[in-house]
């Protein structure tokens, strides 16, 4: 137990039996459901306004970015860059950094959102 905060310390086998459980299901849902929910996800982010990453602004204009694989949606910019293959690329701004970046779905920042980098 953590004497400051008094929380028990984590029971590192229920996590252990837990991530187990989530890949037994994942293998027993098979690939083709498991796209069917990935589809399905992409559709309904579009429905509220998501776009495809491959046609996110090349201009420098901030937006909002989901890449495959994080579950954040973060601020993101092209930088143009000439010693880069295709003359620049996307970054994500996060935790206080600069990340290289493959918006999956974008869509613009909202009115209220501050512009400044």
């Amino acid at each position: 137990m953590c004497e400051t905060c008094k929380n028990e310390e984590p029971n590192l086998r229920e996590m252990w039996a837990a991530a187990d459980k989530k890949a037994k299901d994942w293998r027993e849902a098979g690939e083709e459901k498991l796209l069917r929910q990935m589809l399905d996800a992409r559709e309904g982010l579009k429905s509220l306004g998501w776009r495809d990453g491959q046609y996110a602004p090349k201009d420098g204009t901030r937006f909002l970015s989901i890449e495959a694989g994080s579950t954040g949606v973060f601020p993101c910019y092209w930088m143009t860059n000439k010693h880069m293959a295709e003359g620049g690329g996307f970054w994500s701004e996060a935790h206080g950094d600069l990340w290289p970046a493959k918006p999956t779905l974008w869509k613009p920042m909202p009115s209220n959102a501050e512009v400044s980098r």
